[in-house]
């Protein structure tokens, strides 16, 4: 299998905006809020959920994937989002079509970030991996779920660049209501110190297997706790059928070093494109 192809980018965007639209229909469900939505947009997803989450609930994903996008679809979005005093930043795939970048470019979109998607192949690669010596895995919900939230809470405030409080619970909350979500938890010497999230997604490819929400506590990193909740993922997701597996990562973090060192491949890198939202300050950092 070329894992850096075109067929491979489509199921993988395809992956990804479909976890994207899961989100959102989740946080709807928890929150019973009407004006949280997921628009379907030139063969992408665009999330609007609350403005104070920023980009991580607020985004689009999957942009141009074998569709053509038009000017006018992204006037639209970009009304939508101004309306929630929000900016617009697109995701974009380097395979995306042609037309996605020449529109962004001629409506003043600029790049701001890059993030990476990783696929690891479950049809031939040797999977086993026993975790280190002290450090058990978790997969029954009735378990983990009692403790995922505030586990995978104090995880991600530990981290360099924090998000807010009330977003780390939400994506917590968003994971343990997701049924097509497996929760994980992995011990250290009988004590919650990571977890983890793994969502399935029939694509055009077969089942893939989306690795998302990883955190470790700060008091157990650097032992092995989130290598081993990602071979304990893979595993699982070749038991239930997956042809392949994904993690998106920021370039030069912690979890892209995780996810390489599990034997996970760089597909592409992503570069963000944001046009800032007219009624916003300038310099208003995302």
């Amino acid at each position: 299998m070329i894992l850096t192809g075109l067929e491979v980018a489509h199921a993988l965007e395809f992956t990804e905006a479909t976890h994207l639209g899961r989100q959102v229909a989740a946080f709807r469900t928890l929150t019973k809020r009407e004006d949280v939505s997921a628009l379907s947009v030139c063969g992408g997803i665009a999330a609007f959920t609350d403005s104070t989450f920023g980009r991580k609930l607020n985004h689009v994903t999957g942009l141009g994937m074998g569709v053509t996008v038009s000017e006018e679809a992204i006037s639209q979005l970009e009304a939508r989002y101004s309306a929630r005093a929000l900016d617009v930043e697109v995701d974009l795939c380097p395979h995306a079509d042609p037309s996605a970048l020449a529109v962004l470019s001629a409506r003043g979109y600029v790049v701001n970030a890059f993030s990476n998607t990783y696929v690891h192949d479950l049809l031939g690669d040797d999977l086993e991996a026993p975790p280190p010596a002290g450090i058990e895995i978790v997969a029954d919900r009735s378990v983990v779920e009692s403790i995922f939230v505030s586990h995978s809470v104090a995880a991600f405030e530990a981290q360099a660049q924090s998000r807010p409080r009330a977003l780390l619970e939400t994506l917590a909350l968003i994971a343990a209501a997701r049924t097509d979500t497996t929760l994980y938890a992995a011990t250290l010497d009988g004590r919650p110190a990571g977890t983890a999230g793994m969502s399935i997604v029939a694509s055009a490819m077969g089942k893939i297997a989306h690795l998302y929400i990883a955190g470790t506590h700060p008091s157990y990193r650097g032992r092995g706790v989130q290598r081993a909740l990602i071979h304990a993922r893979l595993s699982a997701a070749r038991q239930a059928g997956c042809t392949m597996a994904s993690i998106t990562a920021r370039p030069r973090n912690a979890s892209a070093r995780n996810t390489e060192r599990a034997g996970f491949r760089l597909a592409y890198t992503k570069a963000t494109f944001m046009k800032a939202c007219p009624s916003l300050p300038h310099d208003r950092k995302g």
